[in-house]
């Protein structure tokens, strides 16, 4: 409470707010404006940065003689700051005048000329402990962030630091540290020199798995997913790909990998503990969609994730559209000792009409997956047989194939984004056949080879370029061709074939001029794409092939231009393509959804 009377009170205040008024008028602080020049970017902003007379141009109580002195101190700071990238002889031209008196404005200016830099003139790093006979420390070594004749830059210098104890810790290094690490200025011959020295000491192993709050799984299905033996020197790429196998599983909802590093044992290998929370048994899954060949399309979907202790799962799933219905089942049986073997039996039903061909198919296989090494490639493998009951129409040709038909596919797949790619490919070959009398009613003999590949171009571009090769073998095997039911034969035209086409629309022909599909397969297509917006695209293509029955019948041609989105379900993409093969270049649209590979 004041001790003043309330009108003296009140009297008081307006006294001290009059003469704050009045100290506000006689004293208004000084303005500057800064410019600097010689230099743009990074070293600009690093200039501004060390500038006191540029972090205090804004201070309320700015005054002539304190610009004064700070503008004493602008060269040296210009100086340090240029440092750092290499720059020790730069030369500051400066000025400061008074532009007005009422109020007081000036300008700063400062002219940089920055000399030559100075350059490393040696470089020598050294690796003590278990480190000197890592080849990948060697590697790292021949593409060091820095080397000899370089500008000496501070930020590469610590970047280069970094790369040796990152490296050191991703290879189980733990007890690594730099024993030395120096740069050395020779003034007079105005060079640097930079020693550094790593001591890894011993190299760490991987330990006995441990897996937490497992009480759904066996202990033998959870080793299969090890992607090291213990004893194995440590790799953080090995542990993190241990991770990413449990949890790509679909078996859980979180996966938790740690180091028990408080329990190594005397030879240096460190337990892993792992910590797994089951997902729930059953995903159910709803989608609908449209594509130009099948029309508006639907389908639902029930996964049992896991059926017992041994990882069983089942999967159902029934899809609808305007040319197609299908419902397929199939029981998952992880078999080996590697997450990449196991069984798969197959049952499905399908029947599908399209403007060539009728066809209703019953199904019944079992396939062994498993990774094959080929070529310093891993190869995923499937071997299998499968039984096919196909009643059909197409054209004039109906008949009733009854195929029992062991087949093997192998398939590569390299990407950095199998959803959207700029860098990947794809091969597929696949080869199946049957014979008459040996559980089949007709015999042949079928290959085909599916490829894509992918490369970025310039900054925003893809080039895009897919083969679809597919040969029929059946002469030598005494097989008549009327008799293969539409699932085998081959037919070209579509979303994924020769756009400008529709689906299954080219191929051999009857006399009536109904298409009656080929035992041969020739499909390429070239496809420019050109990013135009963070999630929008801008297509260009060429597509060219036929099916075929002899070599010598001529090729489709189509062409066109498409736009592509990135949405969050897949890359949705609208052509419009026209028929070049055709009278008049007919146009046709084709909207498709899914992943490049």
């Amino acid at each position: 409470m004041s001790c003043l009377p309330t009108p003296l009170y009140h009297h008081f205040w307006r006294l001290a707010l009059f003469l704050l008024f009045i100290s506000q008028c006689l004293y208004a602080a000084d303005t500057i404006q800064i410019q600097i020049e010689g230099v743009t970017g990074e070293m600009l902003d690093n200039v501004r940065a060390y500038l006191s007379l540029e972090q205090q141009k804004n201070h309320p109580r700015l005054s002539a003689s304190r610009i004064q002195n700070l503008h004493n101190r602008a060269t040296a700071e210009i100086q340090q700051a240029l440092q750092p990238f290499g720059y020790y002889r730069v030369k500051v031209t400066s000025h400061l005048r008074q532009l007005t008196t009422k109020p007081s404005r000036w300008q700063a200016r400062y002219l940089l000329e920055l000399g030559e830099a100075l350059k490393l003139t040696t470089l020598k790093v050294d690796l003590d402990g278990e480190a000197n006979k890592d080849d990948v420390f060697q590697k790292l070594l021949h593409h060091f962030p820095i080397k000899v004749g370089d500008v000496l830059n501070h930020s590469q210098y610590e970047k280069a630091k970094r790369s040796l104890l990152q490296l050191a810790e991703e290879r189980g290094y733990f007890d690594a540290q730099l024993t030395q690490h120096e740069i050395r200025f020779d003034e007079p011959a105005y060079a640097a020199h930079i020693i550094l020295k790593l001591d890894s000491n011993k190299r760490y192993r991987l330990g006995e798995v441990k897996f937490q709050n497992n009480e759904e799984f066996n202990e033998s299905l959870l080793q299969r997913f090890l992607t090291f033996k213990p004893g194995d020197f440590y790799t953080g790429n090995a542990l993190l790909a241990f991770k990413n196998a449990l949890t790509n599983s679909d078996y859980f909802a979180r996966v938790d990998v740690e180091m028990d590093r408080a329990a190594t044992t005397p030879d240096l290998q460190v337990p892993i503990k792992v910590t797994l929370e089951p997902h729930k048994r059953n995903r159910y899954a709803f989608g609908i969609g449209y594509g130009t060949d099948t029309g508006v399309r639907g389908s639902a979907e029930w996964k049992r994730r896991y059926i017992n202790q041994y990882g069983h799962q089942f999967t159902t799933k029934i899809e609808l559209s305007e040319i197609r219905q299908s419902a397929t089942a199939r029981y998952h049986i992880p078999i080996g000792k590697t997450i990449n073997d196991f069984l798969t039996i197959t049952a499905g039903y399908r029947d599908e009409s399209t403007d060539t061909s009728d066809s209703k198919l019953l199904l019944l296989g079992i396939g062994k997956h498993q990774l094959r090494r080929l070529w310093k490639r891993n190869l995923e493998e499937v071997i299998g047989i499968e039984y096919r009951d196909e009643r059909y129409t197409v054209g004039g040709d109906s008949g009733h194939a009854k195929l029992l038909m062991p087949y093997i596919n192998w398939s590569y797949v390299k990407a950095d984004n199998r959803i959207y790619t700029w860098r990947g490919h794809k091969i597929e070959l696949s080869v199946r056949g049957a014979l008459d009398n040996m559980g089949s009613n007709v015999s042949f003999l079928q290959t085909r080879l599916n490829t894509i590949f992918i490369r970025q171009l310039w900054a925003k571009g893809r080039v895009i370029a897919r083969s679809d090769l597919g040969y029929t073998a059946m002469d030598l095997l005494d097989g008549e061709f009327s008799h293969l039911p539409p699932s085998i034969r081959f037919f070209a035209g579509g979303d994924r074939s020769i756009r400008g086409y529709d689906y299954q629309a080219v191929g051999p022909k009857n006399p009536e001029g109904q298409v009656l599909g080929g035992k041969n397969l020739l499909v390429g297509s070239l496809e420019y794409e050109q990013k135009i917006l963070d999630k929008w695209s801008l297509a260009s293509f060429y597509d060219i092939g036929n099916a075929f029955n002899d070599f010598s019948e001529p090729l489709k041609h189509g062409a066109g231009i498409g736009v592509r989105w990135q949405s969050p379900v897949g890359l949705i993409r609208v052509d419009v393509a026209a028929a070049l093969s055709e009278k008049g270049y007919p146009l046709r649209l084709h909207i498709t959804v899914g992943p490049d590979l």
